[in-house]
This record gives structure tokens, sequence and C-alpha cells, in this order.
């Protein structure tokens, strides 16, 4: 039979492995609160953003349609300059001759967080809204927009905006130093609208699946005949867009969905 102090030995032991315990479930309580407070987000030192492929977390772009930008004509056929998603694709924009190469690259987890940490460090989140100068420094005015967990903020930009601003604009339409690949849609909306006057564009290719006079008021086309358009909308965005087809003409126009500024119809 035990004696009284080795009762209280017990009891107290008992005690210590309780208060033990407690503390592991504690640990383990905060540990899946920590979890679930990150889940969909990727953490750095000082960012954070939504790791989500539909969720954009940088654009650079202009909301005005302008000469001398894409959309002049008609701002469906405006691309934003670059666009960067939370799994880390990007898609930038850069001129050539009269048109235009869209581009589509990958960054990895650790390239976004550096990328996004020199948008912090830079100043940007304690920047003035708006910049502007006589004159300009660009032409249209561009914004730039960023997205982190917890911050969000776009400015405007027309000159006099800080040295640093210039720099990041200057990466970022490089591609933020990622190798890019010519980007080409796998599933774009083709818009036709017949004209009474040939304009000599681009013969529409023989044999295609989908042809001028099957689109109507507009439908979402693949394969080889969106190819087909995507090239042509993008040898002069700044202009109509002719092709003829059996002896009519047509002026036409392609959107991608979460590509183009303005978004085509949803079916």
């Amino acid at each position: 039979m035990e004696t009284i102090g080795e009762l209280e030995s017990s009891v107290h032991e008992l005690h210590r492995g309780l208060g033990i315990l407690q503390k592991k479930v504690l640990i383990l309580v905060l540990s899946l609160l920590v979890s679930a407070c990150g889940a969909g987000s990727a953490v750095g030192s000082d960012v954070a953003w939504d790791t989500d492929p539909s969720a954009l977390i940088v654009r650079f772009y202009s909301p005005y349609t302008t000469a001398g930008l894409a959309g002049a004509f008609d701002d469906r056929y405006y691309v934003p300059e670059v666009q960067i998603w939370g799994d880390g694709r990007i898609i930038w924009v850069t001129e050539e001759g009269s048109g235009r190469q869209i581009w589509e690259g990958q960054l990895s987890t650790e390239e976004m967080e550096a990328l996004l940490r020199r948008v912090v460090e830079a100043g940007f989140f304690s920047w003035e809204d708006e910049y502007y100068t006589p004159g300009g420094h660009s032409m249209p005015p561009m914004h730039l927009m960023v997205n982190l967990t917890g911050r969000s903020k776009e400015m405007s930009e027309h000159g006099g905006a800080p040295d640093a601003y210039y720099e990041l604009e200057a990466l970022l339409r490089s591609g933020a130093g990622v190798e890019g690949h010519p980007y080409v849609p796998s599933r774009g909306y083709l818009t036709v609208e017949p004209l009474s006057l040939d304009l000599g564009g681009p013969e529409w290719p023989v044999g295609a699946e989908i042809t001028p006079d099957d689109v109507g008021e507009g439908m979402y086309i693949e394969s080889e005949t969106l190819v087909c358009a995507w090239e042509l909308v993008n040898r002069n965005p700044t202009a109509p867009i002719y092709v003829s087809y059996r002896g009519d003409a047509y002026r036409i126009m392609v959107q991608v969905s979460s590509v183009s500024y303005f978004e085509p119809p949803r079916r």
C-alpha cells in the first residue's frame, strides 16, 4: 500500500505530465492556425501574395486609349504591357516595328519573392498615388498595380516619379529577367465585321475549320484558326486588321480571357 508521500509524488508527476501535454496541444493548435492562415499564400521575410494561378499580383498597363498605344483604333486590341499571376506566370509585350510580340514566361517562387521584395524595398507602397509633370515622361500615362497579402496599391506615372520606379518599369518590361517564349493562346474570342469594300487584307487560310462567314456576332475559336487570327492582329494592333475570304472583306478582332485588358464575353 502506497504511503501518503508516495501518493503526493504520483499526483505531482501526474500534474507535471498534464502540463507537458497541454503545452504540446497548445503548440499543435498554434501550428495548425499558422498553417491555415498561410494556406494559398507564399510568404517571404517581408512579402506574401496569393499563389492562386488566377490571382493577378502585378500589372503594368495604361487604362487610356491613346495614339501610339495598342488599342488606339479599338481598345479590344489592348493587352497590358506586363501581367504577373500568383503562380509566377508572366506575360509581357514588346514592340517590333509597327507590330507587337507577346511573351510568356514563368517565375519560380524564389524569383517572385525577390521581385516583390524589390518592389517593397524600392518604396512603392510609400510613393504618391500619382506623378505628373507637364509634357510627361511616358505617353500615355502608365499605371503600376501590385497586390500583396494585406496591402495593395496602384499608382499612375506621367513624369516625375522616383528613379526607383523607372528601374522597376525597365525590369518588368524585360520580363522580370526570365526567359520567355512567344505566347499563343489556346482559346480566343473572334469577332468579325463584314465590309462592303475590299481593302486588300491577307487571305483567310484555305481549309480553316472556322471561316469569317461562320462567326456571326462572335465566337470562341481554337487550334490553327486561332493561331492565324492571333498572328494577324499582332501585326499592327494600333490599326484595323482586314482579311479577305472568297472575294469578301472583313475586319477581325481577337480577345483572350484574362490576358486582354477588356474581357471578351463569357460563353
